[in-house]
């Protein structure tokens, strides 16, 4: 199993899988759509597109240990 890490998100998904959203996510842009105040009072907003920069962290984890953290769950708070 494959490991990750995208953004704050970590997600594990057979290494196939991950290999193919790895590459997927190096053709993906970043987006932002900005609020602008303006000091007429006419406030907008303005869209933004630009490469990412951003790297896919990802890292193989063992059946074993994949299996063990299957079995804990989502950790309580």
């Amino acid at each position: 199993m494959m490991v990750m890490e995208l953004g704050y998100n970590s997600i594990v998904l057979p290494v196939k899988d991950a290999l193919a959203v790895a590459e997927i996510m190096q053709r993906a842009e970043k987006y932002e759509k900005k609020y602008n105040r303006g000091d007429d009072g006419n406030n907008s907003y303005t869209y933004h597109v630009w490469p990412n920069p951003d790297e896919v962290a990802m890292k193989l984890i063992s059946d074993d240990i994949y299996r063990v953290a299957k079995l804990a769950g989502k950790p309580e708070k």
